[in-house]
């Protein structure tokens, strides 16, 4: 495992460099990002609408987007059309049914103004259409997770006051069954493609047709597949269900021919919120992250020019994360700037690994959990091997590991071949991967890399920073760091936490930072807002870090109890720890999790006098045969954790669960019953609060059990 090598500075060039001293006891040097190819002066603010249309001038006839459907192009569209059905659309926002209205909010951006286009559904290529129109309207996009429940959809329409809406089709009958809770809603535009009759000769001419090389979506009605039955009985269905509602229903497609008489006028002024990011949260509820013109310029401009993306080629992309989520989000940006070909894929697990092996991209973005699954799936296959087939290529895989980018690894490459095999069966032309979202393991970093034979980089960003914040450089192949800042306008610091010392050497606390790339703010949470940041201005991350000799960062844990699990999702641990203390038999509640692991674990201190009552009414005891006093008199922590009264302890927290509107990712996977005391002489501070590393240490040894059942999974998958 090759890990950071102060070595290596003057090969990867200095990340960052002090330019304040600390300010305070409890606070490291201030450090700005080092821009070693002295791009700083090329960074001059513009609009985003307006570089992406400079750039593609010279590329109208080549695809922008392909969309596939079961493992097979259905939608080609090239640049030119993209951008002008991105027009087309504008003119529907700014002038049907009146417009997307402007409305006041209590909100200081946007001096309290906003014209909101809501957009709900997965990837598609009206997807990044609706984006890019609101761009040129000076509309403001606000962006949900399609795997959001109804109930917090609700909520987010009602505190935007939101009008229109863009839907895929396969969410609106849950949509209209709310409707009386959603008195702002009017207008929904469904994002789906439709299959149409044939346009009669004139008109084809006229319309042309935009399904090239690709299924056409004009067939015969004879030709219609069940499925495009199905699709279209659904859509009458709902616009009928709809019209009675007071909602009208409208397909995108249908609203992207007809041409504005004006261009539209983009906003773009640097501080216009150009979109809002709902999150799912750390408490649940999901808040929108305010993101400008600017903070987004100054993410993909200087990705643009940073040294990953250069070193491979850009040409073809595979979108398959969330649009919603700001990691795609800027994949597809920065695509569309560089006039990438964009693959959306087929929205279909079963046909992932199909479409990314043949998508053909030189360069994967993932989190950690992609690439856990794609680990897991090479380790199985690698099992399957004849046994002396099997320990040879273990042999060479495990003598190339030291430094997979050294002359010996290379030789032994050249003469077995290995990863090239391994390669052709993910994606013959695959040579990078970016990670970001969640740490993820050296182990399968180190091994991936070794594998495919492809270099692996590390990345580190949050919505509120509008993405990738920080990333390694081409010619760091360390594991388990971070890099650095990717905009060199960026300054960082950290600040003691716990038992991280910001004074150390290295350095170690909780990040705080400032930058171009950082939000404006939770969109009407001016209390939250003002909470996320220091009196000097710097974003409060919760992250705790260290800050390495050429200013580059390992990620080291997670403050305030904020964890992100394996598929980049954020827990809570305090609220959840919290939340399952309700339970009248739980005294202390102790939630833990981390990057590798798909759900929390939670260590439990039961009243064994009040479960021995609750398992007695619910009638579990009587069914073992046994009274609440032999419960009570036989009782320790092994007998405790018997399947029977586990599996009553995680059904209890899952009813308590289910009354709140957190997602999944909050639900306790593993729980380990404790009846032992806890008072000040163990696991509690005079103010009686758990301390829980106290907690975590003693109760190591089923945190390793967890750990182990994860990384078992992952080579068993």
């Amino acid at each position: 495992m090759q890990l950071y090598n102060a070595q290596e500075h003057e090969k990867v060039g200095v990340y960052a460099k002090v330019t304040t001293k600390p300010c305070t006891e409890q606070e490291s040097n201030e450090y700005i990002g080092k821009d070693y190819n002295n791009n700083t002066l090329d960074y001059k603010y513009d609009h985003l609408y307006s570089l992406i249309q400079e750039n593609n001038k010279s590329r109208g006839d080549k695809h922008a987007i392909i969309e596939l459907e079961d493992g097979e192009p259905r939608y080609y569209c090239t640049y030119k059309e993209l951008l002008k059905k991105a027009l087309c659309f504008s003119n529907v926002l700014n002038n049907a049914n009146g417009g997307v209205p402007a409305k006041k909010y209590k909100e200081e951006q946007n001096n309290g103004t906003f014209r909101l286009l809501g957009i709900y559904g997965s990837n598609s290529a009206n997807w990044i259409t609706a984006d890019l129109a609101c761009m040129a309207s000076g509309i403001t996009s606000l962006v949900m997770h399609s795997k959001f429940s109804v109930p917090e959809v609700v909520d987010i329409l009602n505190e935007s006051k939101l009008e229109w809406l863009c839907i895929d089709l396969n969410l609106v009958k849950d949509l209209l069954s709310h409707k009386d809770k959603l008195p702002h809603l009017k207008h929904l535009i469904l994002l789906d493609h439709f299959p149409k009759p044939p346009a009669k000769t004139n008109e084809k001419k006229r319309q042309g047709n935009n399904m090239r090389g690709g299924k056409s979506e004009e067939k015969s009605k004879e030709d219609f597949t069940e499925k495009d039955k199905e699709k279209l009985k659904e859509l009458m269905k709902l616009k009928v269900e709809a019209k009675k509602l007071g909602l009208t229903i409208s397909e995108f497609d249908n609203l992207t021919k007809t041409p504005p008489k004006t261009p539209p006028k983009p906003n773009t002024s640097p501080k216009f919120v150009t979109t809002i990011v709902y999150t799912s949260g750390t408490s649940g509820r999901p808040k929108g992250v305010m993101l400008t013109n600017s903070s987004v310029y100054y993410t993909i401009v200087p990705l643009s020019k940073h040294t990953v993306f250069n070193s491979f080629d850009t040409g073809n992309h595979i979108s398959y994360l969330p649009l919603s989520h700001v990691f795609e989000r800027v994949a597809v940006y920065l695509s569309l700037y560089l006039g990438t070909e964009i693959k959306v894929w087929s929205k279909d697990l079963s046909y992932f690994a199909h479409d990314l092996h043949a998508s053909r991209v030189n360069g994967i973005g993932g989190v950690p959990k992609v690439f856990n699954r794609i680990y897991s799936n090479i380790m199985v296959e690698i099992e399957k091997l004849p046994k002396m087939k099997r320990f040879i290529v273990k042999k060479i895989i495990s003598m190339r590991k030291s430094n997979h980018n050294g002359k010996f690894s290379k030789f032994l490459e050249s003469v077995t071949h290995i990863s090239e095999k391994i390669r052709d069966k993910v994606n013959p032309n695959l040579s990078v991967i970016v990670c970001g979202g969640g740490k993820i393991s050296p182990t399968v970093e180190n091994e991936l890399c070794v594998l495919l034979d492809v270099n692996l980089y590390q990345g580190y960003g949050l919505t509120e920073t509008s993405g990738p914040l920080f990333l390694q450089n081409s010619k760091d192949y360390s594991v388990n760091n971070l890099g650095g800042p990717v905009s060199p306008n960026t300054f960082f610091k950290l600040v003691t936490w716990e038992t991280y010392n910001s004074k150390g050497k290295p350095p170690k606390g909780e990040l705080l930072l400032k930058s171009e790339q950082l939000f404006a703010g939770y969109f009407l949470r001016k209390e939250e807002t003002e909470k996320s940041f220091t009196k000097d201005g710097f974003y409060k991350t919760g992250d705790v870090v260290q800050v390495n000799p050429n200013g580059s960062l390992t990620f080291l844990d997670r403050s305030k109890g904020l964890v992100k699990l394996s598929q980049g999702e954020y827990i809570e641990t305090e609220m959840l720890n919290n939340l399952y203390s309700e339970l009248l038999f739980v005294n202390y509640c102790v939630v833990y999790g981390e990057d590798s692991f798909d759900g929390p674990l939670a260590i439990i201190s039961v009243d064994k006098d009040i479960l021995a009552k609750c398992l007695a009414d619910d009638n579990i005891l009587k069914k073992l045969g046994i009274t609440e006093k032999q419960f009570l008199e036989e009782l320790n922590d092994e007998k405790l954790n018997q399947d029977v009264y586990v599996d009553y302890v995680k059904q209890k927290m899952l009813e308590l669960y289910k009354k709140t509107n957190l997602n999944r990712y909050n639900i306790i996977s593993h729980v380990y019953l404790t009846c032992k005391v806890w008072d000040t002489t163990n696991y509690l501070t005079p103010t009686f609060k758990v301390r829980r590393f106290n907690v975590f240490r003693d109760f190591s040894f089923f945190i390793d059990k967890i750990r182990e059942y994860y990384k078992s999974k992952l080579v068993s998958k």
